[in-house]
């Protein structure tokens, strides 16, 4: 999901007359809780997938508490530098993610059949897919869930919600801001 946009943004920044180097002058508050977040995340990943004894209780048991925890360290983080316009966005996609998530058991629902419909081969969950669970009449705030299709002949197709879309967006005005010292939004 964030591959497009970075690639995007980094693009459109060069030729702005962005910088690479400019990228190290980049100073993320908290930087630390984004690590914690990602690696909570990968460890549930991985656990996924391990032949440990206790992993299947790990995920079982805890799995809506670690991602909880994992999300709440991502806001923590984006908050502490929400002076920058692009962390504004990206939080407001973050919560967006957040309410739909932990209102339907720490997992995102997904249509399978997405907005415009795309073919239930193209995109499925996946046996290994810990994060998602399919869309049902049950699902708590459903437009906020994913729905938005990216069919196919789009390379990659997908199903994105609007959450998703803002986070996009905030990274695509992160590497303008960081890589362009021409002001571009205000």
């Amino acid at each position: 999901m964030f591959l497009e946009p970075s690639i995007l943004s980094i693009a459109l920044a060069k030729l702005r007359g962005g910088k690479f180097k400019r990228l190290e002058d980049v100073h993320i508050k908290g930087w630390y809780f984004l690590i914690l977040s990602l690696v909570l995340q990968l460890g549930l990943s991985i656990l996924k997938f391990s032949n440990l004894s206790f992993a299947n209780t790990i995920i079982n048991d805890y799995f809506f508490y670690i991602h909880l925890i994992s999300y709440l360290f991502l806001i923590l983080g984006i908050s502490l530098n929400i002076k920058k316009l692009s962390m504004k966005i990206f939080l407001i996609g973050l919560l967006l993610n957040f309410i739909v998530i932990f209102s339907n058991g720490g997992k995102m629902p997904v249509s399978i059949d997405g907005v415009g419909g795309i073919n239930n081969n193209s995109i499925e969950i996946k046996s290994y897919d810990i994060k998602h669970i399919a869309m049902t009449d049950s699902t708590k705030i459903p437009y906020l869930a994913d729905i938005i299709a990216i069919p196919p002949p789009y390379p990659l197709p997908k199903i994105i919600s609007i959450g998703d879309i803002f986070l996009m967006l905030g990274l695509y005005i992160f590497f303008q801001e960081a890589m362009v010292r021409k002001r571009m939004f205000y």
